[in-house]
């Protein structure tokens, strides 16, 4: 039985307030999601850093999972072993091509007992904006394996240094404060059952919340109403740039190898086989490129098509890039050659054309300009 065919439109179950917050809107996953709120972009990312921000990030491609099979299918997905995550555990794992490039990566969820009775599946998996919905669903045929699509349940984003004050505050019960990383349960919120994680995109401390379309609204203003900040899409991918964290669509596009991203740390290549395992390891000896950070000077925005130069020849280009007034600098991911990719390596960027007199000077470094992991008893 299969239903994992999304809208062509797809709509939050909270839209209502973000037009009531007066966003400004943009189209992520077939999804009108929030760029801003009329605080702005740098109150915003403010309130991911010093305090606890909340963004909704209903736009993630959602499927349930359970069967016979379900866990057999998984398995061969994903680059992670699923025997290795436990029930009320998570992972960050990636999907390859036959060729073993990267064409999604996704977190996924192996449900606990209490959360299997709610939610009627044993795993969940969450997708970006790549193509691993049709990649699932082509690894369904032949298999016991029930799967639903689902944009009826809202994912809510809690990140930031406060955010387990917060949580503390409207979570009954038992408190979700004990879960480590990537661990998540079954929850009580305003007397509505919710599934929490304890994930982020921010290189902050964070939860996510998976709560029932008709229950959402509700504990989306009981979460601003105890300390939350409402946090659009700009000041997440600032935030996601400062902590070194890829997005599918800028720095993924599917051609490119998990090695060449970095991401070999999210393969089990122990695992006996999963979709792309050979291809990939060949692949990883020679790779084409690296996705490095790069620190340029100046804080003003760069030019579109801005190119990388070293002696006045093209060596790459800019994936992301935000102007961090947190970090007092601008800082980017770049797509370079491999032989250039080691720290203090010193490239040009330049303004649309390698032959521009108009540059900037960068430094090839680390892709994680932030991290901090840090917890506050009380605002």
């Amino acid at each position: 039985m299969m239903r994992i065919s999304f809208a062509s439109t797809r709509s939050s179950p909270i839209i209502s307030v973000h037009e009531a917050l007066g966003a400004d809107f943009f189209v992520w996953n077939q999804m009108l999601v929030s760029k801003r709120y009329d605080e702005g972009v740098e109150s915003e990312h403010k309130a991911i850093r010093k305090a606890s921000g909340l963004t909704d990030m209903s736009g993630i491609k959602k499927i349930w999972l359970k069967g016979a099979d379900a866990s057999k299918v998984m398995d061969f997905l994903i680059t992670r072993d699923c025997n290795a995550i436990q029930p009320g555990s998570a992972a960050y794992t990636a999907l390859l091509d036959k060729n073993g490039y990267l064409i999604d990566d996704a977190i996924v969820f192996r449900l606990s007992p209490p959360e299997f009775e709610k939610f009627d599946a044993t795993w969940l998996i969450c997708f970006g904006a790549g193509f691993g919905v049709d990649y699932l669903k082509k690894s369904l045929h032949g298999n016991k394996v029930i799967a639903r699509a689902d944009d009826d349940t809202a994912c809510l984003m809690l990140q930031g240094p406060y955010a387990e004050t917060v949580m503390k505050r409207v979570v009954k019960g038992s408190l979700p404060t004990n879960l480590r990383r990537f661990e998540h349960g079954l929850f009580s919120i305003l007397d509505s059952d919710v599934m929490i994680a304890r994930t982020s995109y921010s290189g902050e401390d964070g939860f996510e919340v998976f709560v029932k379309e008709q229950n959402a609204i509700h504990i989306w203003n009981h979460l601003i109403s105890n300390g939350a900040l409402p946090v659009g899409f700009d000041a997440i991918d600032i935030a996601r740039i400062e902590a070194g964290l890829l997005f599918f669509g800028r720095d993924m596009t599917g051609f490119e190898t998990p090695t060449e991203l970095g991401l070999d740390f999210i393969l089990d290549g122990s695992k006996k086989d999963f979709r792309g395992k050979t291809s990939w390891q060949k692949k990883s000896q020679i790779p084409r490129h690296k996705i490095v950070g790069l620190t340029i000077d100046g804080l003003e925005p760069l030019y579109d098509r801005t190119c990388l130069c070293v002696n006045e020849l093209p060596v790459g280009k800019i994936t992301s890039y935000a102007v961090s007034a947190w970090l007092s600098k601008t800082v980017a991911f770049a797509q370079i050659k491999p032989e250039l990719a080691v720290n203090g390596n010193q490239i040009s960027v330049c303004a649309k054309s390698c032959c521009s007199v108009k540059s900037r000077s960068g430094v090839v470094c680390s892709r994680r300009f932030y991290s901090k992991f840090q917890k506050i008893s009380a605002i």
